[in-house]
């Protein structure tokens, strides 16, 4: 039987709320929202959470393949590092790692999340969120129906979503989100060293691939419920994830961390296709031109439309694989190389004072035209006003301790 706690607002005991509140339809109609067209009925995200980028293929997972080949999936999707901190300046942002709010801002520059506009303030109508973790309630703002309950399972939230569908005829969005997967990869994480599996989503006896599948499976539910509802043909849905890595959850400086599985299914998107890269952040506002509808914002931190995966012909002058911009993968990049390169110098600063004084140099503001935008500071981030701008300075950092590491004769980064 589904669980269901009683009604009310959405708090530290991720109960149910139903019918929505006068701030959320305030947010909604300062947005513009509008009901989906173009085809599109109503959208769908159905995420996966901690969904390793190669368990569709490792694992067979036969409903992830059923959904690609109804649409088009990304080979290669990247999300920002999927660092999840819940003190100092990020907690007003969110109270869940850097993928899930930028993805809904479409930028990664990031607002208090009761002022940040998000992509279901853009739908009119029933909107829902379903997540069977307290850890997404600064996604709630926009949406009319909320439930966030860890006592739930996978099942639950996928039958309550089927229910929702059922029984509001003007349901157009919903995010739908499974977070049994990132409970066995936390396991994984964090297993005693002794265990055969510690450190190994894939390795015998872990609980990881189990999970997995039972998630596949209640994918195949989803989508069977789909078509007995006969919602198929005018239903936008969107399989993504949120970042995992081989090693157990999502450690930022491991790159298959930001990898993740993402595909678009339904109308206006091309069937039985593929694109070669998209970030994050590119898919609020390639949702937001498939159903119509007003993308979250447009501004330096956002991301673009992916006007490949559609079957009109803007599909056919859509930019390639060579000039796409990886800008989110240079980003990660730039922190993967800076936490080391960081860590290292302060570990030799005791022995090679210099170091100290040219750590502080590049983060003193009257002294350096230029500071790093790291993990710690994604509150500041719309300061730097562009990406670009963001990686330009954090290139320029990275140069000057590089060069100090040299100059102070301190042993090279291994």
């Amino acid at each position: 039987m589904l669980k269901l706690a009683g009604a009310g607002a959405v708090g530290s005991t991720g109960v149910l709320a139903a019918g929505g509140t006068a701030e959320a339809a305030e947010a909604r109609a300062a947005a513009r929202a509008v009901r989906p067209s173009g085809g599109v009925r109503r959208v769908v995200l159905f995420h996966l959470d901690s969904l390793h980028h190669e368990a569709p293929q490792r694992l067979g997972l036969a409903n992830v393949q059923r959904l690609a080949e109804r649409g088009t999936q990304v080979q290669e999707a990247l999300v920002i590092s999927p660092w999840h901190p819940t003190i100092g300046g990020y907690l007003p942002l969110s109270t869940t790692s850097f993928p899930n709010p930028t993805t809904f801002a479409g930028s990664l520059f990031l607002r208090p999340s009761r002022e940040q506009r998000y992509l279901q303030h853009g739908f009119k109508g029933f909107t829902a969120h379903i997540a069977n973790s307290e850890a997404y309630r600064s996604l709630n703002p926009g949406f009319d129906f909320t439930r966030l309950n860890g006592e739930d399972t996978d099942e639950d939230n996928v039958r309550l979503g089927l229910r929702l569908l059922r029984e509001h005829d003007d349901l157009t969005f919903m995010r739908l989100l499974l977070q049994d997967t990132n409970t066995a990869g936390q396991a994984v994480a964090n297993a005693p060293a002794g265990e055969p599996w510690a450190r190994d989503i894939y390795a015998k006896g872990s609980p990881y691939p189990a999970v997995v599948r039972t998630a596949d499976a209640l994918l195949g539910t989803f989508l069977d419920g789909l078509e007995r509802l006969g919602m198929v043909d005018d239903t936008l849905l969107v399989l993504l994830s949120d970042g995992q890595s081989r090693l157990g959850w999502h450690p930022v400086q491991a790159e298959d961390s930001w990898r993740t599985p993402l595909v678009f299914a339904g109308p206006g998107v091309a069937r039985g296709s593929s694109i070669p890269y998209a970030e994050n952040i590119d898919i609020a506002p390639t949702v937001a031109a498939l159903a119509q509808i007003p993308a979250p914002g447009d501004d330096g931190g956002s991301g673009r439309v992916l006007d490949e995966i559609r079957t009109d012909d803007r599909r056919s002058t859509a930019p390639g694989a060579p000039g796409t911009p990886r800008r989110v993968e240079r980003i990660n990049r730039q922190i993967a190389e800076y936490l080391r390169l960081e860590g290292w110098l302060r570990a030799h600063a005791r022995d090679y004072p210099y170091l100290d004084v040219q750590l502080m140099r590049a983060s003193n503001g009257s002294l350096s035209d230029t500071q790093f935008w790291g993990l710690d500071r994604i509150d500041e981030w719309p300061q730097a006003e562009s990406i670009d701008r963001m990686i330009e300075d954090n290139d320029s950092v990275l140069g000057t301790l590089r060069q100090a590491l040299h100059d102070s004769g301190a042993p090279a980064l291994l």
